[in-house]
């Protein structure tokens, strides 16, 4: 009985540390749609050593508690095996803290799936063990051998291996009840929007979609009442809650920012939405690790000019791009909706300033327009013009839209500007891709200028999704770097030493401190003397790096809190 007893106490610890330790998976199938093959594909994948972790975990495991009954063997099975399960279960503490630092594009959004997931997932982890309990039970009666005894606890070691197929198990018994009711709720904001009079304005792009949306809003409220997208609720549930939400109601427009992973995505998202107009900013190599190549990107986003849209305004990048794709993918006439930005032509008399963007907007049949927006960068200029392009199609005046960009304000951790005791902090910690990189450093560059008092430091962090480009990009970064000659680089995430080499190509030579805490941050900043002015300080990179934590740090430490430079 007491053998039985350590067993089914042996099965409940299992499942709360296999659980716990598998945690982040939840989070990389939620980023993967919750689509069990995406799932499969992020597993496998070459620069993922996810896998890897969970079978080296299983092979110290089995080992360490071999090992360990095989020496207690003389106090008896029992005791052996109690014993026994001491570093199995140790090996779990380290699984799971090593998990918590596992990055992933995004932090795991508590949703209410990812709960139902969740008690799923904690249900087949039970019985999975619970059977394992069983067999050994079984197995015990059968073959009554003190050896038999002494391993009884080997088989639960080998489960972290059946873990990720556990949750896609689980994934795929939890679609049973959510799939069928996220689809009749995307229904349902179908019919609302079909029903509705409102002007759909879609938002597409590999960068800039977030912000170009939000200029946009400003821009068309001057004539309209608006309603935008929250946050990065690009998705068609993400659309279907802000279409069947309480400020849906009433609104003129809606401007639906739309996200892609893999080609059909934009497609299936004009599907719901419909749109009249759209705004597609570029592409670049951002999701060449779900899209598969740079080609598809362009195929995948490009989607949005086959949509109902009868006008699309497309930043002036794009232009050769679109034309030179074949008449398969988009026809002339798809190809004929589109409006190209000329930047030369709308912006003139560019400033940047340190904390704000002035220039001449000059559009189509309006007289010119002096805009100062707190944005920085010249790109922010550029989304500005793009967005006011839109506005002047969708019928505003330039009166209107000077009034409207009047009312611009930035976006969090997208080139924020935060002042503190001297020292200019921008941050753009939410996202990176190789463009908007070497935009960010262009503008951080431009804000410091030649400055002696004024240094420059870059806290960056690793660029994610960019698949078979990561190393090549990461070096290309470093000579970036490296050619606005901070005085300090400091480094958080992977592909160190890609980026080192980059570093080391552009001949830098400043100081570098590679990251992982804002300890080690202040560490770097301590040894680098600011200067007077201050200096202005860069924070950039991915979402998995979790680079706002060292911002917070940072201004924390500025206002006096538990940090000091």
């Amino acid at each position: 009985m007491s053998e039985v007893i350590s067993r089914i106490a042996a099965c409940i610890a299992c499942t709360c540390f296999f659980y716990v330790g598998t945690y982040k998976s939840l989070g990389a199938l939620q980023q993967c749609g919750y689509k069990n093959k995406r799932f499969s594909r992020w597993l496998k994948r070459k620069d993922n050593l996810y896998y890897n972790r969970l079978a080296l975990w299983s092979g110290l495991g089995l080992l360490s508690t071999a090992v360990v009954s095989l020496c207690f063997s003389f106090a008896g099975a029992v005791v052996a095996q109690l014993v026994s399960a001491v570093p199995f279960f140790l090996f779990c503490l380290l699984f799971c803290a090593a998990d918590r630092n596992y990055a992933l594009k995004v932090p795991v959004k508590n949703t209410g799936r990812v709960k139902r997931l969740s008690a799923v997932y904690l249900l087949l982890i039970a019985c999975v063990s619970y059977i394992v309990v069983a067999l050994l039970d079984f197995a015990a009666a059968a073959i009554k051998s003190e050896l038999y005894d002494l391993f009884a606890f080997l088989p639960y070691t080998l489960m972290p291996l059946l873990l990720p197929w556990l949750l896609c198990l689980a994934n795929l018994l939890d679609g049973l009840y959510e799939n069928p009711r996220n689809k009749k709720f995307v229904r349902r904001a179908g019919q609302i929007l079909d029903e509705s009079k409102i002007v759909r304005v879609a938002v597409v792009g590999s960068y800039g979609k977030t912000s170009v949306k939000n200029i946009l809003k400003s821009i068309l409220s001057a004539k309209y009442s608006v309603v935008e997208t929250p946050e990065s609720f690009n998705t068609p549930v993400g659309i279907a809650k802000t279409v069947t939400g309480p400020d849906f109601a009433g609104k003129q427009v809606l401007i639906a920012e739309m996200g892609a992973r893999h080609v059909g995505d934009i497609a299936e998202l004009c599907g719901l939405v419909k749109p009249d107009y759209a705004v597609f900013t570029g592409v670049c190599a951002q999701h060449v690790e779900t899209f598969g190549s740079e080609e598809n990107i362009l195929k995948g986003k490009s989607e949005i000019v086959k949509s109902s849209a009868k006008k699309i305004v497309c930043g002036g990048e794009l232009k050769e791009k679109i034309a030179a794709l074949p008449l398969d993918v988009l026809s002339m006439s798809e190809k004929e909706k589109c409006l190209y930005a000329d930047y030369a032509t709308l912006i003139s008399d560019l400033k940047l300033k340190p904390h704000a963007t002035s220039f001449t907007l000059c559009l189509p049949d309006t007289d010119a327009i002096a805009v100062e927006v707190p944005l920085l960068g010249k790109h922010s200029a550029e989304n500005v013009a793009l967005a006011a392009l839109l506005a002047r199609e969708m019928g505003l005046t330039g009166e209107e839209i000077a009034r409207g960009i009047e009312g611009i304000r930035p976006v969090p951790h997208r080139l924020q500007l935060i002042e503190g005791d001297g020292v200019y902090i921008l941050d753009d910690s939410y996202n990176a891709n190789p463009l908007s990189f070497s935009r960010m450093l262009e503008a951080a560059a431009e804000m410091a200028g030649d400055h002696a008092d004024r240094p420059l430091v870059c806290v960056l962090g690793e660029m994610g999704e960019l698949g078979s480009l990561s190393e090549d990009e990461h070096r290309n970064l470093g000579r970036l770097v490296a050619d606005i000659k901070p005085r300090l680089v400091c480094w958080k995430g992977g592909h160190l030493e890609e980026f080192e080499d980059g570093l080391h190509a552009g001949r830098y030579g400043g100081a570098f401190c590679p990251v992982t805490s804002a300890e080690d941050m202040f560490k770097g900043l301590a040894a680098c003397d600011l200067g007077s002015g201050g200096g202005v300080i860069l924070f950039k990179g991915s979402r998995s790096n979790k680079l706002e934590t060292l911002v917070s740090a940072f201004t924390e430490a500025q206002a006096g809190e538990p940090h000091a430079v």
